[in-house]
């Protein structure tokens, strides 16, 4: 067993705020076995974490993440203070008696410092100081933690051994030996490719004799090519030159032609446009007059109201002059017949008195005459006068009933007859007002008419205006989106005319899916680039299959292929879904990154025809630019590769590309789909155009109403005048019928009351009459019965007739005459003067009234007139306008037509231009290609020597007069086809015969070189040995001291393991103890494999450490512990609750191993490990264990500082002698 530096043990630890132990405490003095008790909680871990923190263990295995979370700190807000700072310091007693101090610190930056006898020093310093006492940090040779026993007992093999490279300080050499092992390696490998060169080299110097005969016959037919193919490609570019001076001068002809359209075009289209302006101004003076004709009857319909007006006015007062005419002359012919009247009652009253007189002048004489006697007459006479005195007072009572009677009657008369004419007035005014009722009802209905159709011509007129609206909106829109569509065929090359192979191909195809149902139509239908940019690099990838048909299977092909030849149609390429065999798509080339895609993935296609699609690409390529194909071609793993610019780069290394016409051409195929969509969707919206019909129409379907509403608005304009002014007369009437109402009301209660006064006046006058009778006939009745009759009545009307007849005439003449002057007196008192002056005065201001009238309605129907004429004048003029418009029209018309025409023939002729200038960039490209060729094949073309000489500007002139005269005159395409054929024909022999030379054309110049190389190989080969060797000692000399560390300590361990097992399992019942023992996976190199460790507990067959039990697993871990700690023990080991696993009976088995080692052998047995004794700490928690110490240290929690504490027990005192 090594010998240990030097013997010592810890006397005793300070330390201030670490961890759970608050302030400055002084821990020990530690004896040779101290126990550390306490309960959990406590602290005792924490002791055994400053010890560890004091000897250099890392933070992370003290249960820290970092310096700071060791420091003590009652809460949370006292961690976060700052300048918070712990240590501890371990003193370290020698066996001399001194003392050692080791201090570790933590700063209040959060870092560590070092300190030994209280001088700062690094921590290479502070462990190379505890290395010197056999303490190994980096090993950890003095410490067990809490859980390191059942980590030992868990390792495998392979931890076992690097546990063992730590602890025998092999590890050291270990990147040494890995750095020599890997240059020893690549020694060898340098050494053995060095000897394969020169063999190599050997050989091939052996073998360049026999090649150099075949490289310089192989030089000679290489030489006879290139002058076959010098001629070849001058003679091609001969017929490139003629060609291209041929289709330039065909260009030449086209484009003068072109000028000439363009230059008639751009006369056209100036004439177009004069006529435009000219068509512009006509416009403008039709707008210019429409709306002076709009002004002019905007004010005639202002003027219209005002002489509807008067024209009522003027009826009006006419028909009131009339009325007051007809009245004046009535009232004039009242007055007339008035004054005759009074003439007349005057004449009559007058007549009335003269035939009174007469009558009382007879009267008299009659009386004289009556044949009385006299004592009769004087009797007659007597009673007459008695009678008389008698009846007096009645007959007077009578005449005054007869006066006034007479007065009512003429009274009730003249009611009469008024309420006569009253009431002719009322029917008159009834009538009259029925007839205006019905005028206004008619009116009204004819207002509610035209409002009606007013309203539905509005809303003719709002969905004729929309209509229109939308149409020109609509118009615009289409004819934008038509002009859109337009540009984008014009960029799309849609006006090129489709070649007779297309067409018929076309039609071919559209045949073949009309028969045959299994067809799903060409490529460049079926499938499109997902973007424009890929066109060319589709078309270049797909080749000859872009223009093949996919059909469902192979009979269908077949089918396609009979109707083909029976129909003479050109031969088209089959692809049968079912039957066609491709290759997977290459995932890992999806994922290469940079622009590169599968062009499988950057098209558009249905799924089901995936097969059809991959075999046309399979797994080419596609990037941007052609740096990246080349890279992607060429180096490593090689791909075919195209560029969106249409250059494919094979897998062979081939590069094809340049300006190809007919590849471009091709390429705008996938735009026939999209043309042919854009052209039906151009046919489609100039449909919808020709069905938005004229929008002229409109317009004048929108004017026409806006005439009707116009004069509709004038008709309900006028009827609402007329209806006003009906109204206003029916309100006239309803005043005068309600008048005359009145005035009838006023006058039949006077009529009936004067009828009543009448009747009964009637009555009273009968009641006297009879009353004067009675009495006159008991006066009379002597004087009648003596005159023999029988009264005096009927002696009056016997014998006095002619007297009472000339009293009824009498009084017949006073009735007459009283009436007369009643009739007189009323006719007198009438004043007829005064309403005829009335009536006169209204005559005079109504004449006066219509000639004002008169006068403005002359005045506005003058403007009328006017303005009409004006109108009349304008219509003309627009008319004209009009006609000059549609004149204009229509040769705007035909010059568009010529336009177009041009336009066409314009197209014409530049697509032939185009189709010529394809033509020469395709044999420019073919020039190109063949300069290319000549260039990488290193074949100069003759030049003229002078080239002042001829026009140079587009590149060298070739000397064509080295030609052969037969190559140089003009050919059929015929010729040049056999000519053509010939020179393949003698280059492809020449060819073959070089290819089946095979030389190794660069043998001439590397003959000489290979003896040099092949000293040179030999050279190199003998200092790669040299290197091998001295790499190879170097690397045995590291491999020998690395195993002879690791087997040092892995023998020793070996032999003491088996001894230490034995010391921990003995017992009374077992004496013998168990057995265990290390293995080494491989004997040469055992730290590069594993360490199997077994044992064989007491009465138990040997077993491996997982079939263990837990006791067991602790006692075999120990035993491994105490061993390793053998080799190079440290002055102290401490453990932490190494016990906690096992029982009593092991507990105190480990505790009495443990006792004999730190207190010399105080069991009294043989020390197994020959050795000095070590100072052991131990934590316990068991009774059995820590009784055996020499010293206990009792942890305890101080709840009142909420910290840790200590108290240290010598058991030395308490032991037996």
């Amino acid at each position: 067993m090594p010998s240990m530096a030097s013997q010592g043990k810890i006397h005793q630890i300070e330390l201030e705020n670490f961890k759970s132990y608050k302030g400055h405490q002084i821990i020990g003095p530690f004896h040779d076995f101290t126990a550390i008790i306490g309960p959990n909680g406590s602290g005792k871990s924490n002791l055994m974490d400053a010890i560890s923190f004091v000897l250099g263990v890392r933070t992370g295995q003290l249960r820290g993440g970092q310096l700071k979370d060791l420091i003590y700190a009652f809460d949370d807000r006292e961690k976060e203070q700052r300048g918070r700072r712990a240590y501890v310091k371990l003193v370290y007693r020698l066996e001399n008696g001194s003392d050692l101090l080791f201090t570790r610190t933590i700063t209040s930056a959060g870092g560590s410092e070092y300190r030994v006898d209280d001088r700062v020093v690094n921590w290479d310093e502070y462990s190379n100081r505890l290395k010197s006492l056999g303490i190994l940090v980096k090993a950890r040779n003095f410490l067990v933690f809490q859980g390191d026993v059942e980590s030992v007992a868990s390792k495998n093999p392979r931890e076992l051994t690097v546990l063992l490279e730590q602890i025998s300080g092999s590890d050291e050499d270990k990147r040494l030996y890995e750095e020599l092992e890997e240059k020893k390696g690549a020694a060898e490998e340098k050494a053995t490719l060095a000897y394969q060169k020169k063999k190599t080299i050997v050989m091939e110097r052996k073998q360049k004799k026999e090649q150099k005969e075949e490289a310089e016959r192989h030089m000679r037919l290489q030489e006879e090519l290139k002058a076959k193919k010098k001629e070849h490609f001058l003679w091609q570019l001969f017929n490139i030159e003629n060609d291209v001076e041929k289709a330039n001068e065909e260009i030449e002809a086209e484009q003068r032609s072109l000028q000439e359209i363009i230059s008639e075009l751009d006369g056209y289209e100036n004439e177009s446009r004069k006529k435009e302006k000219e068509l512009a101004k006509y416009k403008k003076e039709i707008d210019k007059r429409e709306k002076k004709i709009a002004e002019k009857k905007s004010k005639i319909d202002k003027n219209q109201p005002e002489l509807l007006k008067l024209k009522e006015e003027k009826t009006r007062l006419n028909a009131k002059l009339k009325n007051t005419g007809k009245e004046l002359d009535k009232r004039r012919e009242e007055k007339k017949k008035h004054m005759v009247e009074i003439k007349k009652l005057e004449n009559d009253l007058a007549d009335l008195t003269k035939q009174l007189d007469d009558l009382q002048t007879k009267g008299k004489s009659e009386g004289g005459k009556l044949h009385l006697a006299d004592d009769q007459l004087k009797a007659y006479n007597s009673i007459k006068e008695e009678a008389g005195m008698k009846t007096t007072k009645l007959k007077d009572e009578k005449e005054v009933q007869d006066r006034e009677q007479l007065a009512d009657v003429e009274a009730q008369k003249n009611l009469e007859e008024n309420l006569q004419q009253l009431e002719s007035r009322k029917q008159e005014l009834e009538s009259q007002q029925k007839q205006m009722q019905s005028r206004l009802k008619k009116i009204v209905e004819a207002v509610g008419k035209h409002n009606e159709e007013l309203k539905r011509l509005r809303r003719e007129q709002n969905d004729t205006r929309k209509k229109l609206g939308d149409s020109k909106e609509k118009y615009e829109m289409l004819r934008a989106k038509i002009s859109e569509l337009e540009n984008q065929l014009r960029e799309l090359k849609a006006d090129k005319l489709e070649n007779d192979r297309d067409a018929k191909l076309s039609q071919a195809v559209e045949a073949l899916r009309r028969l045959f149902p299994g067809v799903h139509g060409r490529m460049t239908e079926l499938c499109r680039p997902t973007q424009k940019k890929y066109n060319l690099a589709v078309t270049v990838a797909m080749g000859r299959f872009m223009d093949a048909i996919v059909v469902d299977n192979e009979q269908t092909g077949k089918e396609c292929i009979k109707y083909l030849k029976d129909q003479r149609l050109p031969p088209l390429t089959f692809i049968p879904l079912h039957s066609v065999r491709v290759k997977p798509v290459i995932e890992k080339l999806r994922t290469l990154g940079g622009t590169a895609k599968l062009i499988f993935d950057v098209i558009q296609f249905d799924p089901i025809l995936d097969k059809a699609i991959l075999f046309a690409v399979g797994n080419t390529l596609v990037c941007d630019d052609l740096d990246e194909a080349k890279h992607l071609s060429w180096t490593g793993e090689r791909f075919k590769v195209v560029t969106v610019d249409g250059i494919l780069l094979t897998k062979a290394g081939t590069m094809t590309g340049g300006t190809s016409g007919g590849m471009e051409a091709r390429s705008h195929k996938w735009d026939d789909k999209k043309i042919e969509g854009l052209k039906k969707k151009k046919e489609g919206l100039e449909a919808e155009l020709q069905e938005l019909g004229s929008i002229r129409e409109l317009q004048l379907k929108e004017s026409e109403a806006s005439g009707k509403i116009s004069g509709l608005e004038k008709k309900i304009q006028y009827a609402e005048i007329e209806k006003k002014n009906m109204e206003e007369k029916l309100s006239k009437l309803a005043m005068e019928y309600s008048a005359i109402k009145n005035e009838i009301g006023y006058i039949e209660p006077q009529l009936l009351t004067i009828k009543d006064n009448v009747m009964s006046r009637e009555r009273k006058i009968l009641s006297l009459e009879k009353r004067i009778n009675e009495i006159i006939d008991k006066i009379y009745k002597r004087f009648s019965e003596s005159v023999g009759v029988e009264n005096i009545r009927e002696y009056e009307e016997n014998l006095l007739a002619a007297a009472q007849e000339l009293a009824d005439e009498r009084l017949s003449l006073s009735n007459q005459m009283s009436k007369l002057k009643y009739q007189l007196e009323y006719e007198k008192k009438r004043d007829m003067g005064a309403r005829i002056a009335k009536l006169e005065s209204s005559q005079i201001e109504l004449k006066n009234a219509l000639a004002e009238v008169d006068e403005r309605e002359k005045e506005l129907k003058s403007t009328i007139e006017t303005a009409t004429e004006e109108i009349d004048t304008m219509r003309e003029e627009v008319q004209e306008w009009k006609s000059q418009l549609e004149a204009c029209e229509k040769e705007i018309k035909e010059w568009k037509l010529k336009i177009s025409a041009a336009t066409t023939n314009i197209t014409k002729h530049k697509s032939k231009i185009d189709t010529k200038e394809n033509l020469i960039t395709q044999l420019n490209s073919k020039k190109q290609d063949i300069l290319e060729k000549c260039e990488l094949e290193q074949i100069s073309l003759p030049t003229v020597a002078d080239a002042m000489d001829v026009d140079s500007a587009s590149g060298p002139v070739y000397d064509f007069d080295q030609l052969n005269r037969s190559l140089r005159h003009n050919m059929r395409p015929a010729e040049k086809e056999k000519l053509e054929a010939e020179f393949k024909q003698k280059i492809g022999s020449l060819i073959s015969e070089i290819d089946r030379t095979a030389p190794n054309l660069k043998a001439l110049d590397q003959y000489a070189a290979l003896q040099e190389k092949e000293r040179e190989a030999s050279k190199e080969f003998e200092e790669a040995r040299e290197e091998e060797n001295q790499i190879r000692k170097q690397f045995e000399a590291v491999r020998a001291r690395r195993l002879t560390c690791f087997m040092d300590a892995f023998n020793h361990i070996s032999g003491n393991i088996d001894k230490i097992y034995k010391e921990l399992t003995t017992s009374q019942t077992h004496p013998l103890g168990g057995t265990a023992y290390l293995n080494l996976e491989n004997i040469d190199e055992p730290f590069l494999h594993g360490i199997k460790y077994s044992t064989m507990p007491p009465t138990k067959r040997f077993r491996d450490m997982e079939l263990l039990s837990g006791g067991e697993k602790t006692v075999a871990a120990l035993a491994l512990l105490f061993s390793i700690h053998s080799y190079k023990p440290s002055p102290f080991f401490i453990l932490d609750e190494v016990d906690a696993a096992l029982d009593n009976l092991n507990v105190a088995k480990v505790a009495r191993f443990i006792r004999s080692k730190s207190c010399g052998g105080g069991g009294g047995g043989q020390d197994v490990l020959e050795g000095n004794a070590f100072q052991s700490i131990v934590i316990s928690l068991k009774d059995t264990f820590y009784d055996k110490a020499e010293a206990l240290v009792g942890v305890y929690r101080d709840s009142e500082k909420s910290c840790s504490r200590t108290l240290t027990f010598d058991l030395n005192q308490f032991r037996e002698a």
